[in-house]
């Protein structure tokens, strides 16, 4: 499953915050050899969620339950800034804010996402034609 993650901030700190995130989740070791972690792309197409003031970092989960650990660890990041930013994850269509770690927060997202499965195009398992 692949996730967009963007963070809502001034384009002059964003960058800083993105890099931070990145590091963040790097560094967890709940994460580890379940979510990969994108290069940075570059800029943002127009109308992308990178777009107007918002940075992403693309992230691969390998199943549900590394989504699970991915929510915990995007709390944890954001708890640790004395700002804490707005985060968006977007996955195929579906766009949501979070919030928090709270077992209620971290069923909603996995529900919200649950609930428009489809897959990722070309993701393992997928055939090119289905798509």
């Amino acid at each position: 499953m692949e996730f967009g993650i963007a963070i809502g901030e001034e384009p002059a700190s964003s960058a800083m915050l993105e890099a931070s995130l990145r590091r963040w989740l790097a560094s967890d070791p709940e994460l580890r050899g379940e979510v990969l972690i994108a290069p940075p792309s570059g800029a943002a197409t127009p109308g992308s969620m990178g777009s107007g003031g918002l940075d992403i970092v693309n992230v691969v989960v390998s199943n549900s339950i590394a989504l699970g650990s991915l929510l915990v660890a995007l709390a944890g990041w954001r708890s640790s800034r004395p700002r804490p930013p707005r985060l968006t994850l977007e996955r195929n269509g579906v766009v949501v804010t979070v919030q928090d770690a709270s077992p209620e927060e971290v069923a909603r997202v996995l529900a919200l996402f649950h609930d428009n499965d489809t897959p990722d195009p070309l993701e393992p398992g997928t055939d090119a034609d289905d798509v």
